[in-house]
């Protein structure tokens, strides 16, 4: 029993003796820490402190098979998010690097060649933005009348599609200005329109403005023209500029008063109307698509002047076979041609001007 007893004895000690080594232990760990908390205290935090992931951890991060990033509920749709925009901006860049002259364009197919007696650009030819006015300054500027070598300054402006006025597509106006086309000093231009097709760019049409032509082009892709061919030959006309850079009619109308109307048929002019005499008559011919719609207007004409007149219209009916339609008539045809062209007939009403920037 006695020894039994100091037995027990024994085995208490020594788990008493654990027990403290375990506390002291634990106290003295503890301690260090609130040592450490009272160190620090005080100290100024500075960006040294801050640890800050660099892009390549993250990266590892984001592509290790069966991670999960706490933060994000849908990684896999936060990671395709920024590619989105990428057609839009790759468009974007590819007209910059034309305009700072890093990138050349090419002459696409529906560059009007067969509009001029030698080619401003060549067919299938590539150009830089200098090489392009170059072409322009040589093409344009005659030294026979003008001391002029090249132009004055470049302008540039982005449009919409008309037939797309939904989308992100934009065209690239580029306007070289000062080129003395009928006067010297007349500040006439010339215009070229650029698409994107397919991660290239292609110069696809090109018009020009002088003291009696003009070309207004909206922010909307729409092209207004008017102009004169003389005094009593005048005309307006409004286009279309599409996403694939082309530019296509929706109507041209040319303006005839007086003598000037003889232009519907110059045989039938000279037999009814003395060719000394002047008359007010006025008489609309409209381009529209492939077909011509004719309208007459004798508002202006005098008492004296009216049976004639009828008689003039009357023989270009029965005689030239000239059909004479209502402004009905010719509503109805513009409403077909914006339809033929997937254009949105209300666009036509939208006179919002494009903005215009120099480099």
């Amino acid at each position: 029993m006695k020894r039994n007893r100091k037995h027990k004895i024994r085995i208490m000690c020594l788990l008493a003796i654990f027990c403290l080594g375990i506390l002291f232990t634990g106290c003295g760990a503890d301690s260090k820490e609130k040592e450490t908390e009272v160190e620090n205290a005080g100290q100024e935090i500075t960006a040294a402190d801050i640890k800050i992931p660099d892009s390549s951890s993250e990266q590892d991060i984001t592509e290790e098979p069966g991670a999960e990033n706490p933060t994000q509920e849908n990684p896999v749709e936060n990671t395709a998010q920024p590619e989105q925009p990428e057609a839009a901006a790759d468009t974007a860049s590819l007209y910059e690097q034309f305009l700072h002259n890093n990138l050349p364009a090419v002459v696409g197919r529906s560059f009007p060649q067969e509009d001029y007696r030698a080619p401003i650009c060549e067919p299938n030819a590539s150009y830089t933005l200098s090489e392009l006015g170059a072409r322009t300054a040589d093409y344009f500027l005659d030294t026979t009348f003008t001391d002029r070598t090249t132009y004055d300054a470049i302008e540039y402006a982005y449009i919409g599609c008309p037939d797309n006025p939904g989308g992100d597509k934009k065209n690239l106006l580029v306007k070289f200005v000062g080129l003395d086309m009928y006067a010297p000093d007349d500040m006439s231009y010339a215009v070229f329109v650029l698409t994107e097709t397919d991660g290239q760019l292609y110069i696809t049409h090109e018009y020009e403005c002088w003291a009696r032509s003009a070309e207004e082009p909206y922010a909307n892709g729409l092209l207004h023209s008017d102009g004169s061919g003389g005094a009593g030959d005048h005309f307006v006309g409004l286009s279309a500029i599409l996403s694939d850079g082309s530019c296509t009619n929706i109507y041209f109308s040319e303006i005839l008063h007086g003598w000037w109307t003889n232009y519907v048929d110059t045989d039938i002019y000279n037999e009814v109307f003395d060719e000394n005499m002047e008359i007010n008559l006025m008489v609309y011919i409209h381009t529209i698509g492939d077909t011509r719609y004719y309208q007459y207007d004798m508002s202006e004409c005098t008492e004296e002047e009216k049976p004639l007149c009828e008689t003039y219209i009357d023989k270009c009916r029965t005689q030239a076979g000239i059909n004479w339609v209502t402004d009905d008539e010719i509503q109805a045809a513009i409403q077909n041609q914006c339809a033929a062209l997937n254009i949105d007939y209300g666009l036509l009403q939208s006179y919002e001007k494009t903005v215009w920037t120099q480099l």
